[in-house]
Parts: C-alpha cells; sequence; structure tokens
C-alpha cells in the first residue's frame, strides 16, 4: 500500500457545503451515499466490483442494467485525480497531464461557472483490489490491465464509498474573470491528519 494524493473537482457548492465536507467527519462520498441515507453500507459495498467499477469509469451517465437506475446514482466510487503520462508516438514524447487541471476542469465545468477543488490523500495498492474498500483503485495504472478507458488521460483514481474529512487538506474556490480561472478562496482543514504515521519508515529511538 502508497500513499496517494489526489484532487477532486466539484461544482454547484456553497461555502456551508465545503466547511460540513472538511468537517463532519464523513468529507467526501459517493453518489449513492446521499441518494440513499442512511447509507445501505451492504448494497455499497456489494457494488465493490470490477463490473461496476467499469460502469462507474466508462458508462458514468448509462443505465445500470441489474437496478435501472443511472449509474451515477447508484455508484459507490468517487473519481479523483492523481494525473498521468499519456505516450505521444506521433512525436514521440511523453505528454503530462496534471491532477490539478483535471479536476479544475470538472469543478468549473471547463471554466464556465465557479468550482471548488479538494486535495486529499487516498490508501492505493500495488494490484487490484476491488472488493477491499480502504483501497483506493488506481484505474491510471496501465500494468492493471483493466478495460481500454477512453478517459485515461483523466489520471483517474477510483476512492470507495467515502474519503473522510481527515484525509483532506483543503479545499480552493476558482471562479472564471473574462478567459481565465481564478483561486479566488481557500478554506484549510483543521482537522486533517497527515498522513506521515503510515509512512514505510521509521525514526530512531
Amino acid at each position: 500500500m502508497i500513499v496517494q494524493w489526489c484532487c477532486r473537482g466539484i461544482s454547484d457548492l456553497t461555502p456551508s457545503d465545503v466547511e460540513q465536507i472538511l468537517g463532519n467527519q464523513v468529507g467526501l462520498t459517493c453518489p449513492y451515499w446521499p441518494r440513499h441515507s442512511p447509507l445501505r453500507y451492504d448494497i455499497a459495498l456489494s457494488r465493490l466490483t470490477e463490473n461496476h467499477l467499469d460502469l462507474h469509469v466508462n458508462y458514468y451517465e448509462a443505465i445500470d442494467p441489474d437496478t435501472a437506475c443511472p449509474v451515477s446514482e447508484i455508484t459507490p466510487f468517487i473519481s479523483l485525480s492523481a494525473g498521468c503520462v499519456d505516450r505521444h508516438k506521433l512525436l514521440r514524447t511523453n505528454v503530462m497531464h496534471p491532477a490539478r487541471r483535471t479536476a479544475l476542469e470538472f469543478a468549473t465545468d471547463g471554466g464556465a461557472r465557479p468550482g471548488w477543488i479538494f486535495t486529499c490523500w487516498v490508501f492505493v495498492g500495488i494490484n487490484r483490489a476491488t472488493g477491499i474498500e480502504a483501497a483506493a483503485e488506481e484505474v491510471r495504472e496501465l500494468n492493471h490491465a483493466r478495460r481500454y478507458s477512453a478517459y485515461f488521460v483523466e489520471g483517474e483514481v477510483a476512492a470507495k464509498i467515502n474519503v473522510a474529512s481527515r484525509q483532506i487538506l483543503c479545499a480552493e474556490y476558482w471562479r472564471p474573470v473574462g478567459h481565465y480561472l481564478v483561486r479566488a478562496g481557500l478554506c484549510v482543514n483543521n482537522g486533517f491528519v497527515h498522513p506521515a504515521a503510515v509512512r514505510n519508515e521509521r525514526q530512531m529511538l
């Protein structure tokens, strides 16, 4: 397991919504959670499968064949971006797609409206671990040999069910000004817990 830093871009949030995410301990939740309160945890866990992950990544706006509900309403996964490197074969070069740029695109709908970027950390494994709730899935990792995705350049890491508040460092408010996006606010999470304690490192006594 390693600690992976990620971003998540969200639009249509009020400052009160952001304070709630940073301070309620639950943090960022999957789409299934707020639509089914109290959360049916058993159902959420049962959907931690490769099939549901594929639906989440590649068919988010489609209808889930098992429930006849939109995938966007029943998925237990949370899309985060950690960035990625793509290979441009024609130019014989590698192209970087930064996480913050991807998150900003989602947060502001391509620069059309204000939005928020959350910076957080999650655990990821070196292998697939779809059924293990504590480990986020590194969808961007091509060596995991998942199905082809047209959205690879988003550098996705899929967290499961929720990213706890204490794993969220901060939230940045961005808004369009003319043809540019400007950071217009910053909320630092006073309850943030740094992952240093779980790094593969031990100090001398």
